[in-house]
C-alpha cells in the first residue's frame, strides 16, 4: 500500500526503505514526503511517540491524513519536519546518497530531476534548518548559487543554520497547528520589523504566509475538473488560495477569483472557513505550475523554459567591464504612473534610477545610459524624502520626446533601447553583456507587498512589430529600423537570460531585507482583467537580457511610506547594483559571443 501512495505523488525519485516501518520518496514537487505501516492494534499516540517522539502529535498526524481512524492496513503519511532527529537523518541520508557532513556543516547534492530546476532552496532550508526562510543565509554561504538548482549543484549549509538533526546546535520544527516544539531562530535584521519601523505605519491586512511548495491534490474526472487545496492555520482564501494559486494581483482580478471560488464551492461565509477546510479551485484558474504533471499547460511551460535555459549564453564580466547598462525609469512627464495618496510612481522611480546610475558610475566598468531625462534636474539626486512633483521628463530619442502621451512615450522607449543595442554591437561589444532594466512601481492588491520581475515570454515576443504615424517618423531611431522582429530561437535566448537576470536581482532584494512579492517574484507575463501579455518597454525590445522591475507596491501603506524615505530608494538602488554585478560573477558563465547589427 505504501508503494502505491508514494506513486501516486508521481515521485521524483525512487522510493527507499528507512527502516521495517518508513518508506520515504522525493516527491516531482521536490517535498519529502515519508509513509509509516502501522503496527498491529497501533494506536495514533503510540505511533506518534514512536515516530516523532512526543504522543501529542497524534492530533496532528490524524488532521494530516484526514482521519482519525487508525488501522494496520493503512499507509500514515507523516510530516518530514515532524520525525525524530535520528529519522529525518535517516531519511535525507537515504534519499541523497551523496549528501555528507562536514565539521562547517552539511553538503547537499542536488538529485532532483522531475523538471527544469531541482530541489528550491526554500525546501532545502526547510529540510536541513526546519525554516524555509533561512535560504537567504543559506544563499550568502554560497554566493555562486542562484534561486535555481539543477541536479547535481552542491549546495553548503552552515552549522549554525543547521538543526540538531544533522549536526547544528537548535531543533525546533512547526506543528500543522501552528506550534512549535522550540523557539525558531530569527534573523538578525527581521525583515517585517525592519519595514515597519521604517514605514512606522500598519499593514491594512496580516502578511501573506511564504511561499514553499504547497501540496495539491486532483479531480479530473468532474464536470469542471479541479484541485484541492487545504487551509492551514492563519492561511486566508484571498491570498493563500486566489493570489498563490492563480497568480492573480491586481484587486479586481483577486475580488473575481474569489467570487468563482466562493461560488464553485458553495461559501457562505468567507470570514468563517475553518482550518482544514478543503478549498476547490477550478483547474482553468490554476497557473501551469500547479496543474498536473501531465497537464499540457504545464508541459509547454516546463519545455519553453528548459528550451530556454539552453540557449541562454552567460559571460562573465569582472567590475562590470564592458558591460552596457540601459536605464530607463517607468513613465515620467504628464504620464505620472499609478499615484496613490499623493505619492507619484514616475517621480520616485526616476529618483532610485539616477541613484543606480550613480553607483554603476561610480562603483564598476560599466557604460551607463538612461532612455528619459528630468529637462530641469538632469540626473541630480535631491536630498529629500518626499519629492516634488516633476512634469518636464523627456525621452532622449532625436529629436527629444517631451513626455505626454504615455503610449507614445513607451514605443519610443524601446525604439530607443534598440538604437543603443546596435551601436554597441558595432561597437564590439557581446551581446550578453548588454542589459536593459525598467523601473516601476505597482499598484497591486493592497495586502502585496515587495518587488516583482517580469520578463520576456517566447509565447508573447516572436514575431514583428512597428510604428508607422508622425510622431514615431520623426525620430531618427524609429526611421533607422521602423520594424522589430524576434525569431523564436533569440525570445527563446531573451527569456533565458532575464529569467536569470531576474533571479539575481529577487535575490539581491531578499538579501538585503528588502521585501519581494511573496509568490512568483519572477513572471513571464502580465495577468489583468482576464488578459496575458508582456509589457511593450520589453516585448518589443531587441537587448537579449532584459526585464521590468516593480520596486514595491505602491497600493500597499507600508511599501508606500518606505518608497517616500531616500534611506529605501537608496537601498533598493544598492540592491539592484548588487543583483547586477552577481548576475555577472556566476559560476555558470560561458563564453560570450558577438553579433553583427543586421536586425
Amino acid at each position: 500500500m505504501w508503494v502505491a501512495l508514494l506513486a501516486a505523488t508521481s515521485v521524483a525519485a525512487s522510493p527507499v526503505r528507512i527502516n521495517s516501518e518508513i518508506r520515504a520518496a522525493l516527491s516531482s514537487d521536490y517535498t519529502i514526503d515519508v509513509v509509516v505501516q502501522p503496527h498491529e492494534g497501533d494506536a495514533w499516540t503510540r505511533l506518534a511517540k514512536r515516530v516523532t517522539a512526543d504522543a501529542e502529535n497524534w492530533r496532528a498526524i490524524a488532521t494530516f491524513n484526514k482521519t482519525e481512524i487508525l488501522t494496520s492496513e493503512m499507509a500514515v503519511r507523516v510530516p518530514f519536519a515532524m520525525l525524530r532527529p535520528e529519522l529525518r537523518k535517516q531519511v535525507v541520508s537515504g534519499l541523497f546518497k551523496d549528501d555528507r557532513q562536514t565539521d562547517r556543516g552539511w553538503m547537499h547534492v542536488v538529485i532532483g530531476s522531475s523538471g527544469v530546476e531541482g530541489e528550491s532552496l526554500w525546501n532545502i532550508a526547510e529540510w536541513f534548518t526546519g525554516r524555509g526562510d533561512n535560504y537567504v543565509e543559506i544563499r550568502k554561504a554560497n554566493p555562486a548559487q542562484g534561486l535555481s538548482t539543477h541536479q547535481g549543484d552542491v549546495v553548503f549549509i552552515p552549522k549554525q543554520l543547521l538543526t540538531a538533526a544533522f549536526g547544528g546546535a537548535s531543533e525546533a520544527w512547526e506543528g500543522l497547528d501552528g506550534s512549535k516544539t522550540a523557539e525558531v531562530r530569527k534573523s538578525e535584521d527581521d525583515p517585517s520589523e525592519r519595514a515597519s519601523a521604517d514605514a512606522n505605519v500598519a499593514d491594512v491586512a496580516a502578511e501573506i504566509p511564504a511561499a514553499g511548495l504547497p501540496s495539491l491534490t486532483y479531480e479530473r474526472a468532474a464536470s469542471e475538473p479541479y484541485a484541492v487545496y487545504r487551509l492551514l492555520k492563519g492561511e486566508a482564501l484571498y491570498s493563500s488560495v486566489a493570489i498563490r494559486f492563480t497568480g492573480r494581483v491586481y484587486s479586481k482580478d483577486v475580488g473575481d477569483v474569489i467570487d468563482r471560488i466562493v461560488q464553485f464551492n458553495c461559501i457562505d461565509d468567507v470570514a468563517k472557513i475553518p482550518t482544514g477546510y478543503a478549498v476547490k479551485i477550478p483547474m482553468s484558474l490554476l497557473l501551469p505550475e500547479y496543474r498536473p504533471a501531465d497537464d499540457p499547460a504545464r508541459l509547454a511551460q516546463e519545455a519553453s523554459t528548459r528550451e530556454s535555459a539552453k540557449l541562454a549564453r552567460r559571460t562573465r564580466a569582472s567590475g562590470l567591464a564592458g558591460v552596457h547598462v540601459i536605464l530607463d525609469a517607468g513613465h515620467g512627464g504628464r504620464d505620472v504612473g499609478t499615484i496613490h495618496d499623493g505619492v507619484a510612481e514616475s517621480n520616485y522611480v526616476y529618483d532610485v534610477m539616477c541613484r543606480l546610475k550613480r553607483l554603476l558610475e561610480k562603483k564598476t566598468s560599466a557604460i551607463v545610459a538612461a532612455t528619459t531625462k528630468s529637462a530641469r534636474d538632469g540626473y541630480e539626486i535631491p536630498d529629500d524624502d518626499e519629492l516634488e512633483d516633476l512634469s518636464d521628463h523627456v525621452v532622449l530619442t532625436s529629436p527629444r520626446y517631451q513626455l505626454e502621451d504615455p503610449i507614445v512615450g513607451v514605443h519610443l522607449r524601446w525604439y530607443l533601447a534598440n538604437s543603443m543595442f546596435r551601436r554597441a554591437i558595432r561597437r564590439g561589444a557581446a551581446k550578453e553583456k548588454i542589459v536593459f532594466i525598467s523601473l516601476h512601481a505597482d499598484s497591486l492588491h493592497p495586502a502585496l507587498r515587495g518587488a516583482m520581475a517580469y520578463i520576456p515570454a517566447e509565447r508573447f515576443v516572436t514575431g514583428s512589430y512597428t510604428k508607422r504615424e508622425n510622431v514615431y517618423l520623426a525620430r531618427a531611431e524609429v526611421r533607422e529600423h521602423p520594424v522589430v522582429r524576434h525569431e523564436e530561437e533569440e525570445s527563446l535566448e531573451a527569456e533565458g537570460l532575464s529569467r536569470s537576470l531576474a533571479g539575481s536581482m529577487i535575490a539581491s532584494f531578499q538579501s538585503n531585507h528588502l521585501k519581494v512579492h511573496p509568490f512568483h517574484p519572477v513572471r513571464d507575463e502580465v495577468m489583468r482583467d482576464g488578459r496575458e501579455w508582456v509589457p511593450a518597454v520589453i516585448r518589443y525590445n531587441l537587448v537579449p537580457t532584459r526585464l521590468l522591475l516593480e520596486i514595491c507596491n505602491l497600493g500597499n501603506p507600508r511599501d508606500r511610506a518606505l518608497m517616500t524615505t531616500r534611506k529605501y530608494r537608496q537601498e533598493v538602488a544598492d540592491a539592484i547594483y548588487e543583483g547586477l554585478v552577481a548576475f555577472y560573477a556566476d559560476r555558470d558563465a560561458k563564453p560570450s559571443t558577438t553579433v553583427t547589427a543586421s536586425r
